[in-house]
Order: C-alpha cells, then sequence, then structure tokens
C-alpha cells in the first residue's frame, strides 16, 4: 500500500469512529430522557392509582349512605335532628349544661 492509501484509510476510520461516537452520544442522551420521562409517568400513574381508589371508597360510602336513606330509622333519625319531633309517649330530658 502506498502512502495515499493508508491516509485515505486512516481519514476514514476516523470520520467512521466520530460517526459512531456521535450516534452513541445521541442515543445516550436518548436513553436518559426516555428513562426520566419513564419515571413521570410511573409516578403520574401511582397518583393516579390512589386517587382512583380514593374515589371507589367514595363510592363505597355513597352507596352506604343511599341505602341507609331508604331505611325508617334514617326518617325518624332526621325527624328528630332536623325537626324536632318525638314519639307520642315519649319523654324528653334535657340538662341545663
Amino acid at each position: 500500500m502506498g502512502r495515499r492509501a493508508k491516509k485515505k484509510k486512516k481519514y476514514t476510520t476516523r470520520i467512521v469512529t466520530l460517526v459512531l461516537l456521535l450516534v452513541v452520544v445521541v442515543l445516550g442522551f436518548n436513553v436518559i430522557k426516555l428513562y426520566r420521562k419513564n419515571v413521570a409517568c410511573i409516578e403520574k400513574k401511582e397518583a393516579l392509582e390512589e386517587q382512583y381508589e380514593a374515589q371507589v371508597e367514595r363510592k363505597d360510602d355513597l352507596s352506604t349512605l343511599e341505602e341507609f336513606t331508604k331505611t325508617m330509622e334514617y326518617v325518624e333519625q332526621m325527624a328528630r335532628e332536623k325537626l324536632g319531633m318525638v314519639f307520642k309517649n315519649e319523654i324528653i330530658f334535657k340538662s341545663d349544661h
């Protein structure tokens, strides 16, 4: 091989090495960027799951309350609390405190 062929080969090797290095660097940045995005998505998912659980619990509480409001006990309780009503022959004791 002549000098020119060796120089050209050396030059080509350097260019290929630089291009590969650039590709590795770009891919590295993209991996880091995607990793951060993944962590953010995981945190958001956990927050949404907590909200979902809270809403399921709230739904259960409201269902229980809905069933309770259909009972005679609820009607009696509201009549006593809101309207001050009592049963016939019921004696009410009030304290001075």
